[in-house]
């Protein structure tokens, strides 16, 4: 009866690793496939070829995304719009937490400069 047991835990362990293993594929393999296709979708919705910049941890997708200032004027309906595309195209990502983050072009990488320097700064 021991064995019994000991070979369904065994057998359990590995199918909820594997399990494991495979949700987190899917979620890679799909980050990848976004971050190619995300900015060619941006570029054909609104003319202009956008900085994409996605991260992800365990729940959480983080997608920057940088316009020029007069793409930002015209459309405030980016957020909702990258939701959209995610959620048809990409629908095993969709289950995660996703932040969507729009910015000016450029604006990120100059504010997170300016934290560096006064960081190191600080140091000194």
């Amino acid at each position: 009866m021991k064995k019994f047991f000991k070979a369904l835990l065994i057998v359990g362990g590995a199918a909820l690793a594997a399990n494991f293993g495979l949700k987190a594929y899917k979620r890679i393999n799909g980050t990848v496939k976004l971050s190619k296709s995300l900015p060619e979708f941006l570029n054909n919705v609104y003319g202009e070829k956008a900085e994409v910049n996605i991260s992800s941890t365990l729940n959480t997708i983080t997608i920057k995304i940088g316009f020029s200032q007069e793409v930002l004027d015209k459309h405030n309906d980016i957020e909702s719009t990258v939701q959209e595309y995610i959620d048809d195209f990409y629908p095993e990502m969709s289950k995660n937490s996703i932040e969507i983050n729009v910015s000016l072009k450029g604006e990120e990488d100059a504010i997170e400069e300016e934290v560096v320097v006064e960081e190191n700064e600080e140091k000194e």
